[in-house]
C-alpha cells in the first residue's frame, strides 16, 4: 500500500481505495482502485487502472532563426519495430530529468549529449504535455533553443546507454513537409514543429517568447 494520493486539487471528488506499486524496474507500474465523480453527478463504480511511469522528460527543438533550419535526431526505437513501423525514428533532443536538475539544466545537458550543440541564446519554454495520459504518468516539458545549425551533424549519444544518434539540419519547410507526410510520428517533435509553424516568423525577427510571456 503506497502513500495516500492528494486529491484535494481535483475539480471532482476522487476516492482512492487502494494504491499499490506492482512493478518497480526501469519502468514503474502502479495499480489504483478508485471511484471518481461523474459529470452527471454522483460517483463511478469501483474501477481498477494500471499507470506506467518512469519520470518526466525534457525535450528541445534546436532552431536556427537566421538559416530557418531545425536540427533533428534519428535513432532506433524498439516500440516502432514492435508495430512493424520504421524503427529509426526522427525526433528532437530529449532526456529524463535527474535528481536536482532544473528543466533548463536537462535541456542544455541533453543538447550537448545528443546533438553536440550549445544554445546561443535563451531557451524558450513551449509547454508541458502528457505522453499518453490513458495509462502513463510521463510528461514532456518542451523547449525551443537557438543554435547555429551550420554546426549540426554527425553521430552523438552516450555509449554506456547504447545510444547512436544521427544529427542533421533541415530547412523548416522541409521538416514540416516531412511531418505532414507522416514521416515524423514522434509526439514531442510533432508538438515542436507545430509550435514553430505558429511562431517562427516572430522568432526570426527577435529571439524572445513570441507569446509575450516572460521566463
Amino acid at each position: 500500500m503506497r502513500k495516500a494520493l492528494d486529491t484535494s486539487n481535483q475539480p471532482y471528488p476522487v476516492e482512492v481505495v487502494r494504491h499499490d506499486r506492482v512493478f518497480d524496474g526501469h519502468l514503474k507500474v502502479d495499480e489504483l482502485h478508485l471511484r471518481h465523480g461523474l459529470f452527471r453527478g454522483g460517483m463511478s463504480g469501483l474501477i481498477s487502472r494500471e499507470v506506467v511511469g518512469r519520470g518526466d522528460a525534457v525535450c528541445v527543438v534546436p532552431y536556427d532563426p537566421k538559416r530557418d533550419e531545425v536540427v533533428l535526431a534519428e535513432q532506433f526505437r524498439t516500440s516502432a519495430l514492435l508495430n512493424g513501423d520504421r524503427a529509426w525514428m526522427i525526433e528532437v533532443v530529449a532526456g529524463l530529468i535527474e535528481d536536482g536538475e532544473s528543466l533548463e539544466d536537462v535541456a542544455r545537458r541533453e543538447m550537448k549529449e545528443e546533438s553536440g550543440l550549445d544554445p546561443i541564446g535563451p531557451l524558450i519554454f513551449i509547454n508541458t504535455v502528457y505522453a499518453t495520459p490513458g495509462f502513463c504518468s510521463e510528461r514532456y516539458h518542451l523547449f525551443c533553443a537557438p543554435v547555429d545549425a551550420a554546426l549540426a551533424g554527425g553521430l552523438h549519444g552516450l555509449a554506456n546507454e547504447n545510444e547512436e544518434i544521427r544529427v542533421f539540419a533541415l530547412p523548416f519547410t522541409e521538416a514540416f513537409a516531412r511531418w505532414e507526410a507522416g514521416e515524423i510520428p514522434n509526439p514531442p517533435a510533432s508538438f515542436s514543429l507545430l509550435w514553430l509553424a505558429l511562431h517562427r516568423e516572430k522568432l526570426r525577427r527577435s529571439w524572445a517568447d513570441p507569446r509575450g510571456l516572460r521566463p
